[in-house]
């Protein structure tokens, strides 16, 4: 007789959101199909020995850019290398990018599903990236929501992409008639190219002076103006990349008002501080918006205490270290971003719970269940519960790590983690049923992960 479980966890501690407790978990077809009592008869197929470790769910990484799109070249990575590297590190569900391009929104979309369907080995949904030209054919959006892609980006500056204020109006509310989510990279373009005239009649342009090229106002005037647009159009708005102060106080302003502001965080910039500008290596930290201030860093975690901040991604670009260097003297032709896929989860446990203080619950809530909820991906991922997807990460609290032990998508590029170190790594982790990570190993399979097309959002 074949037993009731594929997989039974035995001897662990379950961690939700909002609660802990010893349980052991059935798995059955892909799902959690039974939360027991630790040591009941219940037969499996196979059992794990989660005996010390924390039960939890599967990371939410909001924000990665893979095989991402650059100067007629991609990123170093792949689905295969960046979806790997993930899930070593906890993280079992990725969004990423619909990247703007030549040809239709729902072509577009769909090009990019089945270039990571291919080799993926978790699941991942996507945020389309919209510009001025989509403007244009605005139905599109309403389309592509129908197909499952709700949640999308647009950008306030870049020339190549940016939409002005009269743009951003008539993507959101196209958006937000169908059921979709707003999201904006916010900066305002003016007070950055402001900021950078500046830098280059004064001759400024080395890296201590990156952050200064990109000012917190500009961000914190941006959300302003979409919150205000998001509170006429009745709808949420995500807000990607919160940097510091300056944003959060505005994401803290239009809360108040009563705007519904998803703010994400990346984990950059809850690790470091400007100081890092200051270092040989400083060339590695170039993002955008810049990592800033000691006073900014605290701040963000203070809104990840009280929940104004919701996720936090990676906004992982694994970018070639050869494109990052030799430009010291002149930050201008630095591409902005970093890798990081694989070292949010652990470096995010040590900062929150080993350093902050914030207990096992908190950590949930911020790498997994607020994402999963404000993405619309709750409950089928962000919580151990019955009827939700199998996606568990068996946590060892106390395993120590270092830089070198957070292992990058691909040798060719860099780490903004290698003088890093800590305590707490996945030792098995499950997806969709699948045991994918045995004994820190990587055990899955590629193009096992699925796309993710999720519902149209209810407005209240």
């Amino acid at each position: 007789m074949k037993p009731g479980f594929d997989l039974l966890i035995r001897g662990g501690e379950v961690v939700n959101g909002d609660a802990r407790a010893a349980l052991d978990v059935g798995v059955a077809g892909g799902r959690i199909a039974a939360l027991l009592a630790p040591g009941s008869s219940a037969a499996a197929e196979r059992e794990i020995d989660a005996t010390g470790l924390l039960v939890m769910p599967g990371g939410v990484d909001t924000h990665t850019h893979v095989a991402w799109p650059y100067d007629d070249t991609v990123t170093v990575d792949d689905w295969h290398s960046a979806t790997r590297a993930a899930v070593l590190g906890g993280t079992t569900t990725i969004m990423d990018f619909v990247p703007p391009a030549e040809g239709g929104l729902a072509a577009r979309c769909r090009a990019r599903v089945e270039e990571a369907a291919a080799d993926a080995v978790i699941d991942f949904g996507f945020h389309p990236i919209l510009t001025a030209s989509d403007t244009r054919d605005v139905e599109d959006i309403g389309k592509v929501i129908a197909e499952g892609f709700t949640s999308f980006k647009m950008y306030t500056t870049y020339e190549d992409r940016r939409v002005d204020d009269g743009a951003a109006w008539t993507l959101m509310r196209a958006i937000a008639a169908n059921g979709g989510l707003p999201g904006f990279h916010a900066e305002n373009h003016e007070i950055l190219t402001s900021a950078l005239d500046d830098q280059v009649r004064s001759g400024h342009l080395g890296l201590a002076d990156y952050p200064h090229s990109r000012p917190g106002l500009a961000e914190a005037e941006t959300i302003h103006m979409v919150s205000m647009y998001a509170r006429r159009l009745n709808t949420p708005v995500y807000i990607f990349h919160v940097s510091g102060s300056d944003a959060l106080d505005a994401v803290r302003f239009a809360r108040r008002a009563g705007t519904v502001v998803h703010a994400e965080t990346c984990t950059h910039y809850l690790a470091h501080d400007e100081s890092v500008f200051t270092g040989e290596d400083a060339w590695r930290f170039v993002i955008s918006p810049p990592i800033r201030g000691a006073a900014d860093r605290l701040d963000l975690w203070s809104g990840i205490a009280d929940g104004t901040v919701v996720s936090v991604g990676s906004d992982h670009c694994a970018y070639d270290t050869s494109a990052k260097r030799g430009w010291e003297h002149d930050h201008r032709h630095i591409p902005a971003g970093a890798p990081g896929i694989e070292a949010r989860t652990p470096v995010l446990w040590n900062e929150a719970v080993n350093v902050r203080g914030l207990d096992p619950c908190q950590f949930v809530q911020v790498s997994a269940e607020r994402a999963a909820r404000a993405l619309g991906l709750f409950p089928r991922k962000g919580r151990v519960a019955v009827g939700a997807d199998a996606d568990l990460v068996l946590w060892d609290p106390a395993r120590a790590w270092t830089g070198a032990d957070l292992r990058p998508v691909s040798p060719a590029t860099f780490s903004l983690y290698e003088r890093s170190s800590g305590t707490g790594l996945a030792r098995h982790v499950v997806a969709g049923g699948r045991l994918v990570v045995e004994d820190g190993e990587f055990a899955g399979e590629k193009g096992a992960g699925r796309f993710l097309a999720r519902a149209p959002m209810a407005r209240p």
